[in-house]
């Protein structure tokens, strides 16, 4: 357990987590065991989830990731999270920023530095996106079209953290953001020039309000 959280707040995430783990087959004790660090980050982190939102933990140790609806492990072995990959990525410098220790110590953290790397992948992943939407835009119902819209817009503000050296923060926080911006449509042809994206169906599509009224509680 960190030193920085109270028995309390430590039991109370640990309690949550036993029955989901065991659902999956899994144990809190069995997973404390293969693991020298465990950390909860994303939204339930950052104390901005929402009715429903899954608990994601990174696990520095042994397994193999696995993605639910209720609980998201994501393994990263203890040579990786000292290599310069991991500790130059999009996730470590969320984790670092948020994170939520349960078990060990944050002494990585101090290195993470955010790589170009990170970002171009970021504004490549937006560009595979956008295409896939554009081209299968005609076959799209307005619930699938709105789905995908939001999260090129997402990636977008992400895009934007990371050339600015912050950390990602969770997708709720992200969507507070854009509900309080008046100019939609400048704001997002600030972010596509940022990211290096020309793209006249971005913003015509993106740019209406109303794309933003679709539930997002199964989105991340």
């Amino acid at each position: 357990m960190s030193s920085g959280m109270t028995t309390k707040a430590h039991e109370h995430w640990v309690s949550s987590l036993r029955p989901l783990l065991l659902h999956r087959g899994d144990s809190w004790d069995a997973l404390s065991r293969r693991c020298d660090q465990i950390i909860l980050f994303g939204s339930q982190a950052a104390g901005v989830q929402r009715e429903g939102s899954d608990l994601d933990l990174l696990c520095i140790g042994s397994g193999k990731s696995h993605l639910s609806p209720a609980v998201d492990l994501v393994f990263v072995t203890l040579t990786e999270v000292k290599g310069s990959r991991w500790l130059g990525c999009e996730l470590a410098g969320h984790v670092a920023h948020y994170g939520i220790w349960l078990k060990g110590e944050p002494d990585w953290v101090s290195q993470v530095r955010l790589s170009s790397h990170a970002i171009e992948r970021k504004r490549d992943k937006i560009l595979h996106r956008l295409r896939a939407v554009e081209e299968r835009f005609q076959y799209l119902d307005a619930s699938y079209l709105s789905k995908y819209l939001m999260l090129i817009r997402r990636d977008l503000q992400r895009y934007e953290c990371l050339t600015n050296g912050e950390p990602v923060p969770p997708s709720p926080k992200l969507d507070q953001r854009w509900s309080q911006v008046r100019d939609t449509r400048n704001e997002l042809r600030h972010l596509a020039d940022q990211a290096r994206i020309d793209s006249k169906f971005l913003l015509e599509r993106l740019s209406i309000r109303e794309r933003w009224s679709v539930d997002t509680r199964s989105l991340k």
